[in-house]
C-alpha cells in the first residue's frame, strides 16, 4: 500500500464484506457497527465512538488475563467467512489505533497513530504464521502521544483562522493590524523584477481561489492526520507531507512527522505548525510543489526563484499566509525572506 486512503478503503471493504469470529462478530457488526463507521466519504460521525469502544473491550479482556493480541486474533478468526484472517486482523488493528480528537460544528478531526515499530502500512505488516501475526498485533508503541494528537487539532484551528483571514483579505476585506496592503504583500512573496501590475492581479486571483479551497479543507467534515511509514526511520528530519492533488478518498489526509510533533505544546512555535498544515494542504488541494523551503530563502528573483516558481511553491503559500494574517515576526521574516 502507498497511502492512508488505500488502507482506509481496505478496512471499509473488509468490515462490510467479511464476518468476524464468535461473539466478536455481534460486537463489531451490531454494537460497534464497524461496517457503517467506514463510510464512502470518511469516518461516520454517528458512529465515531467505534474505535474507542473497541479499545475499551480490549482493555476488559486484558483484565481477564487475555492479551490484546490474542483477542484481536480470536476476533479475526472465522473459517466460514470469505476473505482472510490476516485482512480481518489488520482491519481491527487499523481501527484500534484511530482517535477522534475533535468534533467542531460539522467537522471531525481524526488521528491514526500506528505502532512506530511497524515498518509499513498495517495491511502489509500483518502477515506470516500465527505467532508472527500475534507478535505484530501486540505492538502498541504508538507514533503519536495523546498530547501530540491534541496539538494537531489545535494547530489545525490556527491554520483555519489564518486561511480564512487570507481569503477575506484577498477578496478585499480590511483587518486591523495590517500595515502593508494586501497587494504589496502579494508582491513581496510572489513577484520578481519582471512582474507587472497585470501579473499581480492574476496572482491575487490565483491566491484567492487557492485559499478558498485551503480554508474549505481546514473546515471539511472529516480530516485525517497520520504519519508516513516510509519516513519512520528518519521522521525527525521532516515536518509533514501530503499527496499532490489528494488521495481520491473524499477527505484530506495530512502526514505529520517528528519536526512537527517535537513542537507540541510550544505556543511560541504554533505559527510554524499552522504553516506546515497550510503548506501540506496546498499540496493536497492545489498540487503545489517544493521548489524551495524556508531555509533556502523565499524571496522571489527572476534568476533563481522566479514569480512563476513562487506561485507554485508550497512554502511560499504558507509564509505568505502567515505574513498576511500577522503571524510572522520580524525576526522569522528575516530568516526566510532572503
Amino acid at each position: 500500500m502507498d497511502n492512508f486512503t488505500e488502507a482506509y478503503q481496505k478496512a471499509r471493504e473488509v468490515s462490510a464484506q467479511q464476518q468476524f469470529g464468535g461473539e466478536w462478530n455481534a460486537l463489531l457488526k451490531e454494537k460497534l457497527r464497524l461496517q457503517s463507521f467506514y463510510s464512502r466519504t470518511g469516518f461516520s460521525r454517528s458512529n465515531a465512538k467505534a474505535p474507542a469502544k473497541l479499545r475499551e473491550q480490549l482493555t476488559k479482556g486484558v483484565k481477564d488475563k487475555l492479551t490484546e493480541s490474542d483477542q484481536l486474533f480470536q476476533a479475526a478468526s472465522n473459517d466460514k467467512s470469505g476473505g482472510s484472517l490476516i485482512d480481518r486482523a489488520a482491519t481491527l488493528k487499523f481501527t484500534r489505533h484511530l482517535y477522534h480528537v475533535a468534533a467542531r460544528g460539522g467537522q471531525d478531526v481524526w488521528v491514526y497513530a500506528p505502532p512506530q515499530s511497524d515498518a509499513t502500512w498495517v495491511f502489509d505488516e500483518i502477515t506470516g504464521d500465527e505467532a508472527t501475526i500475534k507478535a505484530r498485533l501486540a505492538r502498541n508503541d504508538e507514533i503519536f502521544s495523546q498530547e501530540q494528537r491534541k496539538w494537531m487539532s489545535t494547530s489545525l484551528m490556527l491554520a483555519r483562522k489564518i486561511s480564512e483571514d487570507c481569503k477575506h483579505k484577498l477578496a478585499g476585506g480590511i483587518f486591523s493590524g495590517v500595515k502593508s496592503s494586501t497587494k504589496d504583500m502579494v508582491k513581496r512573496w510572489f513577484a520578481d523584477e519582471d512582474t507587472t501590475d497585470e501579473d499581480v492581479t492574476k496572482i491575487m486571483q490565483t491566491l484567492l481561489t487557492g485559499f478558498k479551497q485551503i480554508a474549505k479543507s481546514c473546515n471539511t467534515s472529516s480530516l485525517v492526520f497520520t504519519d508516513y511509514p516510509d519516513w519512520r526511520a528518519q521522521r525527525d528530519k521532516y515536518f509533514g507531507a501530503a499527496f499532490r492533488g489528494g488521495e481520491g478518498g473524499g477527505f484530506p489526509v495530512v502526514y505529520l512527522e517528528g519536526a512537527f510533533t517535537r513542537l507540541t505544546g510550544n505556543s511560541g512555535q504554533a505559527w510554524l505548525c499552522a504553516e506546515t498544515i497550510i503548506h501540506e494542504l496546498s499540496h493536497h488541494d492545489l498540487s503545489t510543489q517544493d521548489h524551495r523551503y524556508d531555509h533556502h530563502g523565499l524571496k522571489p528573483n527572476k534568476t533563481a526563484f522566479s514569480a512563476a516558481k513562487a506561485i507554485e511553491n508550497a512554502d511560499s503559500w504558507g509564509y505568505f499566509a502567515l505574513d498576511l494574517a500577522g503571524y510572522l515576526s520580524k525576526s522569522d521574516f528575516a530568516k526566510v525572506y532572503k
